[in-house]
């Protein structure tokens, strides 16, 4: 449970009896997952090397699931969390890192582990880790917004502070992260643009590009194709797209009710295919989209989704570079 600002986050975690053995505490998966990134962040790993751990110790995931994974845009079965775990742990052992260690599903599997001894005990607080944000601890909208893990913040009395207030708030540190990550700064850059290319070629749309939402407008950071270019913020798509952690898809705007009178579908380039999928910086503050566009309608299956989602998550280790 998550109680006001300060407070300890409580954690329950299941226990299950097996006949003939102790309990059995299993770690919840977002925690694994969050325990695997605050890891890589505190010991500077290289993820070129964990993937080179994590196939010598058999995992089976590809490397854009596992960035995926990394990223917080995809949730890997329990067997692959502790391979990856494991790998964390071993290059903490190979490079003398004092960092604590990535934890693994449950107590078996941290004993059996023989790295036992790098993980702390879990003590988590909101500033820590938030239940109310998606896996890896998005803050974007986590101060008024419930998500799977938590229940909602009611509004404050007269006391406390405001709907409003907290969402200044949370606006105002959004901006700071996109500014602190100085992408602002340094115009387009090869790195992005192997990966807006890389969308268009795959998808056979019209463009892609990566767009970075600050407090009036959007600035495009990289782009393939004619379409997509800097806009008030009021105009752009995907200002809309980065407010939730999810993939917006429209397969036809030009007969979609929400978005057939939008300036950008009604005139202008006449969008009328667009998805999109937000991207955050190490930290969780979603601060721009990769999205893709055409001018033609198209489908876009479960499949396409999760192609996109992968490549978002490349272009969030970028932002973590």
């Amino acid at each position: 449970m998550l109680g006001g600002h300060g407070a300890r986050l409580v954690v329950e975690l299941p226990r299950y009896g097996i006949p003939g053995r102790k309990w059995v505490v299993v770690l919840d998966k977002y925690v694994q997952q969050w325990s695997a990134i605050q890891t890589i962040r505190a010991a500077h790993l290289h993820t070129e090397d964990l993937f080179m751990a994590y196939f010598e110790i058999t995992g089976n995931a590809d490397e854009l699931s596992i960035e995926g994974y990394f990223a917080g845009l995809i949730m890997l079965p329990r067997d692959q969390r502790d391979v990856i775990a494991h790998a964390i742990n071993e290059s903490l052992d190979a490079t003398g890192s004092t960092a604590d260690g990535a934890h693994y599903s449950d107590q078996d599997a941290a004993e059996n582990s023989g790295y036992e001894e790098y993980l702390r005990t879990l003590t988590l607080t909101p500033d820590g880790y938030d239940f109310t944000a998606p896996p890896v601890g998005d803050h974007s909208t986590s101060a008024v917004a419930a998500g799977s893990h938590g229940t909602s913040i009611a509004s404050t009395g007269s006391d406390g502070p405001s709907d409003r207030d907290m969402l200044d708030e949370v606006e105002f540190r959004r901006l700071r992260a996109l500014h602190e990550s100085r992408l602002l700064e340094t115009g387009a850059e090869e790195r992005f643009d192997k990966i807006t290319r890389q969308a268009r070629d795959h998808f056979g749309v019209s463009s892609s590009s990566i767009a970075l939402i600050t407090e009036d407008s959007q600035v495009i950071k990289s782009v393939t194709g004619p379409l997509g270019q800097d806009l008030p913020r009021d105009l752009s798509l995907c200002a809309t797209t980065f407010k939730d952690d999810r993939t917006l898809v429209i397969t036809d705007a030009s007969i979609h009710p929400q978005w057939q009178r939008h300036p950008l579908v009604a005139g202008g380039p006449k969008v009328r295919f667009y998805a999109g999928h937000p991207v955050s910086t190490a930290d969780g503050w979603r601060i721009g989209t990769l999205c893709l566009m055409d001018d033609q309608p198209r489908t876009f299956t479960d499949e396409d989704v999760q192609v996109l989602r992968r490549l978002a998550a490349q272009v969030q280790m970028q932002l973590w570079v």
